[in-house]
């Protein structure tokens, strides 16, 4: 056995597979792979090897999140719940960000987890629905309308570096195909939004995300259809119920499709309904450790999404439309079940920002197991199943020699409560041992752009004020006002974003006003000032921008 030795030994190793654990475990890992795997009485541990000793624990996989959305703050949070790869489908923009944060992590630069990105999606035109913003529907993607468009966008994709293809819902069958060819003939998988996960899965996409996909594919009559999609989209029903409207009946078809193909499915039901999981309690205690930690490094935005989704459940939604979501969680539940009895391949993933990135992950595994599934195959909808919709699994997913050395190591049996994969006391990446625990991290490249949605077109009032005058509350308007949103005022006419604002002392009233006070002293000078709103603790996004008057005090 040559240097530079890795052994993690005495643990209970889950690896991945399938197969039955191996207690009393011992891995052999040398030049960031798995070099031995057995147990104790099998591999005999060097004498000059570095020895992790994980008695008393369990030894899994690092998990993959297999629908991630890569934020600028994610690296430390990733790895402190044991997820190694993030699979990230960006969405307004092409890359270059992200592929910064790809090159830097595995240049050992940047704090977190190995990235495969996407870049924009391609996708299909589409008229907006009424009432729906173009985030929704458009969202940066690169529209194709013929088949050389669509192999021209593949490859100028992979030339860009991206790992991997994201469709949106709006591209026909034949269009599909074309682009499955292309990506596929590249190495490249293919992961698409669908409003027919049948047509999508004999196009032969490698996964189809969300439980929506699923649920529009159960409404036969396809104007019916496309009205429950477009009013899910407009707001007009809401991601929490919009489950209750499908026809568990026609389930079967959709499975028979998605086995025979080997199409992997993404449900993504925890960032909306994880509050009336069973495990919600356990949920919310893990969630408020990591938000109140102060080395988190973590912006308030996301103490405001993560409650909201509490928030709007039990305490804005009535008894009615609580039954409603309940009703809807079983049905998604009861595809889960039958998708996985009939040898589908369940992948999961975070699908921020409606919740916390990676803590999603292992509140999937968790509702997969209050659904029905065996914590067995939970655990590998994190791993090997998310390697394989992603074509890494000769590489990642499982523990077995010769592939790259992830690890996670936990306290507790996740085979007797899968609610123990969270609970993280160390991780090797790429053959090297990672402290798990938050140091208040700072990422070397920011993002620039708001991790939440900014307000679009502001109005507000009063439009004018005296100089030296106040104080005075200013109302502030707009669409998508969240409680972390911040009000600002400059002076500054036309300078660029925040860097010399005031930030206000804001209250919010509701998801379309914020109210905020100005001080005497700010408007001691008469002239046009701006007015504009943020994200607590993000610099350099801010919304369009209001303006105020301060006229000359008689």
């Amino acid at each position: 056995m040559a240097d530079n030795v890795l052994a993690v030994k005495g643990g209970r190793l889950i690896d991945g597979t399938g197969g039955p654990p191996i207690d009393n475990a011992v891995i052999l890992i040398q030049d960031g792979r798995f070099k031995a795997v057995g147990d104790v009485r099998q591999i005999p541990v060097p004498r000059d090897a570095e020895v992790v000793d994980a008695s008393g624990k369990s030894v899994l996989p690092g998990f993959i999140d297999g629908h991630g959305h890569l934020e600028d703050f994610h690296g430390e949070l990733y790895l402190h719940l044991g997820i190694t790869t993030c699979c990230t489908i960006n969405t307004f923009q092409d890359g270059p960000w992200t592929r910064a944060q790809k090159e830097g992590t595995a240049l050992g630069k940047i704090k977190g987890p190995r990235i495969f990105m996407s870049g924009r999606a391609i996708g299909g035109e589409r008229v907006r629905p009424e009432g729906a913003s173009d985030s929704r529907t458009v969202r940066g993607n690169i529209v194709v309308r013929t088949a050389e468009e669509a192999r021209r966008a593949v490859r100028r994709k992979w030339e860009l570096g991206c790992d991997q293809i994201k469709l949106n819902e709006f591209l026909s069958f034949d269009l599909v195909k074309v682009i499955v060819e292309e990506a596929h003939g590249l190495g490249m998988p293919v992961i698409t939004h669908s409003v027919d996960a049948i047509q999508s899965s004999n196009a032969g996409v490698d996964s189809i995300e969300h439980i929506w996909a699923i649920g529009n594919t159960t409404i036969l009559y396809p104007p019916a259809r496309m009205q429950l999609h477009n009013d899910r989209l407009a707001g007009k029903i809401d991601q929490e119920i919009v489950c209750s409207y499908y026809q568990t009946e026609n389930y079967g078809p959709i499975i028979d499709a998605m086995v025979r193909n080997q199409t992997a499915w993404t449900p993504t039901l925890a960032k909306w309904l994880r509050p009336l999981s069973c495990y919600a309690d356990r949920f919310r205690a893990r969630e408020n450790e990591i938000l109140n930690n102060p080395k988190n490094g973590l912006p308030a935005s996301v103490r405001g999404v993560t409650d909201n989704a509490y928030d709007k459940l039990f305490m804005r939604y009535t008894p009615e439309q609580r039954d409603r979501a309940r009703i809807g969680l079983e049905k998604a539940y009861e595809f889960i079940r039958r998708f996985v009895a009939a040898g589908g391949r369940l992948k999961e993933g975070s699908d921020p920002p409606r919740g916390m990135a990676a803590l999603l992950v292992h509140e999937a595994m968790a509702m997969d197991v209050e659904a029905g599934v065996p914590p067995m195959v939970a655990i590998q909808a994190a791993t090997l199943n998310a390697a394989k919709a992603y074509r890494k699994d000769k590489d990642l997913g499982s523990v077995e020699v010769g592939k790259i050395a992830d690890l996670c190591i936990v306290d507790g049996d996740p085979l007797k409560d899968i609610w123990a994969t969270q609970n993280v006391k160390l991780v090797v990446m790429d053959g090297k041992v990672i402290d798990p625990a938050f140091t208040g991290y700072r990422n070397p490249i920011p993002a620039f752009y708001a991790y939440q949605t900014i307000p679009g077109d502001l109005e507000i009032s009063p439009l004018s004020v005296v100089q030296g005058t106040g104080p005075t509350t200013l109302r502030v308007r707009g669409k998508g006002m969240w409680p972390f949103h911040r009000v600002m005022l400059k002076k500054e006419f036309g300078s660029l974003f925040n860097l010399n604002a005031t930030e206000l002392p804001t209250k919010y009233i509701s998801r379309q006003e914020l109210e905020a006070v100005i001080a005497p002293e700010l408007v001691m000078e008469a002239g046009t000032y701006t007015v504009t709103v943020k994200a607590e603790g993000e610099v350099l996004p801010e919304s369009n921008r209001a303006h105020l008057i301060v006229n000359f005090r008689q």
